[in-house]
This record gives structure tokens, sequence and C-alpha cells, in this order.
């Protein structure tokens, strides 16, 4: 009776070992830390005038908070062409499951028919689509204007958060 027992409870164990073994192993988290590449669009039409932005970025994030980028890119008041560079550090201050909310802190210089700098911060979100793949949005700005050309800001400090602030953009990490 007790080889039966025995051989019961190892029987028991094996199968037991056997079926966790099968089951599905969960995907793997996405990366904390490597280069990306991007990019985000803006478009805003007011009376008649209208105003877009494309801007390619790159970055690298250090880890699941930090991250470094900039974009060069080029905006456009209808007959007014602006080029400008943005160097900028992201802090990803909350992520849960495929969202994460950040504040982008940076400088952005603007040159060609309109000059101007601005150093601020601009919140954020991105979703991850999947493991490379991520879709993001700014709106907003908080921080000192000098001359900025987008929406004639002029010179001074505050926050400014409309629709016309809002641009949409993706990223892929490697």
């Amino acid at each position: 009776m007790k080889k039966l027992l025995a051989l019961s409870l190892a029987a028991t164990v094996l199968l037991a070992a056997g079926t966790v073994s099968a089951q599905e192993k969960p995907a793997p988290a996405p990366k904390d830390k490597g280069w990306w590449v991007g990019g985000q669009i803006g478009y805003w039409y007011d009376a008649g005038e209208n105003t877009y932005a494309i801007a390619p970025e790159a970055g690298y994030d250090f880890n699941s908070r930090w991250a470094v980028g900039a974009s060069v890119g080029f905006a456009g008041l209808d007959d007014v062409i602006v080029f400008e560079l943005a160097p900028y550090a992201r802090w990803k201050y909350y992520t849960t499951g495929r969202l994460t909310l950040f504040l982008d802190g940076g400088l952005s210089v603007a040159c060609g028919d309109m000059t101007g700098f601005r150093i601020g911060f601009q919140p954020g979100l991105s979703i991850r689509i999947n493991d490379r793949f991520r879709f993001l949005a700014h709106a907003g700005f908080l921080g000192y204007c000098n001359e900025f050309y987008n929406g004639g800001w002029g010179d001074g400090f505050g926050l400014k958060f409309s629709s016309s602030d809002l641009k949409f953009g993706f990223y892929y990490t490697f």
C-alpha cells in the first residue's frame, strides 16, 4: 500500500510539473533602454491661416524613467517657413500597461523667416502598440519664449494649452 501511495504521489508531481512547464510564457516586457527614431506632425487651420509642423526626432532611453532626444524639423504659417532644433530630456513619471505619461524639458531654437527660442516643459503621453512601435502626443507648453514663431507668442513667460499646440507622432525602438 505504501508503494502504491508513493507511486501515485510521484505521478501527481510529474503531471503537475509537466502542466506548469507547458503553460504559455508571458510576453517579454518592453525594453527599458535603447535607441528610437520617429517624429511628429501637427496642423491647425484658423481664420484662413494654415499652421503646420513636421519634426523627425531620435533619442535614447536610459531606463524606464529617463530619456534624451532631439528633433530637427520645420514649421510654417502659410507663407512663412521656420526651421527648428529642439533637444530635450524626457521624464516618464507614470506608466501603467501600455500608457506612459511624460514631461519633456528642453530648449527650442528657431531660424528662417522668423527667429527666436523657447525654454520650458511640454506634457505628453505615449501608447505602446507593440514591443517596437509607440504612438505619442504632446499638448501645451510652460516656460519662457523669446519671439518664438509658433502663434506669435512674443516675449514672455507663461502657460499655453490650446488645441493648436497638439502634435501627434510615433517612434520605433531598436
